[in-house]
C-alpha cells in the first residue's frame, strides 16, 4: 500500500504531495490554487528526490477533458474537504496502488471514464 506524504500548499506555485510506492515514488502536482484552473500532473520522482521522471498523467483543469476528470474524481466527496479538491481526489484514488504500473492503470481507466461520462467516448 502506499504511503501518503504531507499535502504542501504554495500560495504562489501551487500545491503537491509525495506518494511513496514499493517501486518509488510519484509527486501529486497541482501547480494553480484556484480549483477549476491549473494543471494537475502526476510525475515520477527520480533516486533521492533529484529531478524528476516520467509524467505518468498531466490534465488542464480548464480543458472539457479536464472538467470531466474533476467531476469524476470528486462527485462523492464532502464539500470543504481535501478530497474535493483535484490535488485530493487524486490521492484518494491512489493511495491503494502498489506500484507504478497501478497508478498508470489507474490514469487510463480515469481518463477513459471521464471521457465517456462526457459523452465523448473513447479516443
Amino acid at each position: 500500500m502506499a504511503k501518503i506524504g504531507n499535502f504542501v500548499a504554495d500560495p504562489k506555485v501551487g500545491a503537491y504531495c509525495q506518494i511513496k510506492l514499493d517501486d518509488g515514488k510519484i509527486l501529486l502536482n497541482h501547480d494553480r490554487g484556484s480549483l477549476d484552473s491549473g494543471t494537475l500532473s502526476i510525475t515520477e520522482v527520480k533516486w533521492m528526490g533529484l529531478g524528476s521522471g516520467e509524467t505518468l498523467f498531466t490534465c488542464a483543469l480548464e480543458s472539457p477533458e479536464g472538467q470531466a476528470v474533476r467531476a469524476l474524481l470528486t462527485r462523492d466527496a464532502a464539500p470543504g474537504t481535501p478530497a474535493a479538491t483535484p490535488l485530493g481526489a487524486f490521492v484518494e484514488i491512489l493511495k491503494e496502488c502498489r506500484t507504478m504500473d497501478d497508478v498508470r492503470a489507474r490514469c487510463t481507466a480515469i481518463l477513459r471514464d471521464a471521457r465517456a461520462g462526457a459523452g465523448g467516448g473513447d479516443r
